[in-house]
């Protein structure tokens, strides 16, 4: 069986990290041990939920940790890279804030194929082995899915229609890998959501690149931008893959996004930086006047979504 076509990343890396990657974990193993800070031992608060709770008729969105968001726009429940436990050699830091069987999307979207995005445990648990609810996600990644999944796959700028709400598949300065020998073999993207007017992006992982100004050009400015801002130490491996908060702003300004939302923080311990520290960096900005209005929920912390509006917390 022929190998499939290796993707070009027109942004960021053009060549496997692997080295760079196993020189960092290696070097971790001969490096002296930084000081144990408090940002250590901070955990985002989680809010638990119920089936009750997301049984409301007005769109909302809710930060289920890492890169897990459940949104409902016009009675659509759309749920975002689910990963409901652990990762490989990775544990959870803090519990999911639902029973799975209580969030019943209507539509997945996977944005790349890390295994911090694409849980095969999770989908299963989610029952997409029954071939609902439909799955969308980039070229190239179905085939690393669950055996009967209804799996749509999407280049950059093709989109898709699921009961009246329109997705599109963008780009992102990231990367694609689950094995040693499947470099860039699957497609990564970010997510366009739209309905009614409501216009929401979901960035996926990616570095501050160039198309995010290409994306509003091309799409315009959303209403709401989910901004991953975690994961961003050692710089010299994290740069070129993910934000740190500051980068995460900056990429809500050249979208011309009125709101964002932060997330891949608080969840998993994947890189250098102290857990705590991106939430903490976040809250510092979102209090300046100086930055488009940043909203950093608590996980399980339900926003509701007024057409046309500013989206508004309610705590639970």
């Amino acid at each position: 069986m022929p190998r499939p076509p290796r993707f070009d990343m027109p942004y960021g890396i053009d060549t496997p990290p692997i080295k760079q990657v196993l020189r960092w974990k290696l070097g971790g193993l001969f490096r002296k041990r930084r000081a144990r800070v408090p940002e250590d031992d901070l955990r985002p608060n989680v809010c638990q939920l119920t089936a009750e709770d997301l049984d409301r008729e007005e769109d909302y969105i809710v930060w289920l940790g890492h890169a897990t968001f459940l949104i409902q726009l016009g009675g659509v429940r759309i749920l975002t890279d689910p990963v409901l436990g652990a990762i490989p050699m990775t544990p959870r830091l803090i519990p999911f804030p639902i029973d799975p069987g209580a969030l019943k999307p209507d539509v997945i979207l996977i944005s790349h194929g890390h295994y911090d995005h694409l849980d095969r445990k999770s989908l299963a648990a989610l029952r997409v082995g029954d071939g609902t609810p439909p799955i969308l996600l980039p070229s190239g990644l179905s085939r690393y899915l669950n055996v009967g999944a209804d799996a749509t796959e999407l280049g950059w700028y093709e989109a898709q229609k699921i009961q009246g709400v329109s997705f599109t598949a963008l780009p992102a300065s990231h990367w694609h890998r689950r094995g040693m020998r499947d470099f860039n073999r699957a497609l990564w993207c970010s997510f366009w959501i739209e309905r009614g007017g409501v216009r929401i992006y979901f960035a996926g992982d990616t570095a501050l690149d160039g198309h995010f100004e290409e994306i509003h050009g091309r799409m315009g400015a959303p209403d709401l931008a989910l901004m991953p801002i975690g994961a961003y130490l050692p710089e010299c491996v994290m740069r070129a893959n993910h934000m740190n908060p500051d980068e995460a702003v900056e990429a809500t300004r050249r979208l011309g996004a009125s709101q964002m939302i932060p997330y891949h923080h608080g969840t998993f311990k994947l890189s250098d930086e102290p857990i705590g520290e991106p939430e903490i960096w976040i809250k510092h900005l979102a209090a300046s006047e100086d930055h488009p209005q940043i909203d950093v929920p608590d996980v399980g912390e339900i926003t509701s979504i007024p057409p046309h509006n500013t989206p508004t917390k309610e705590h639970l």
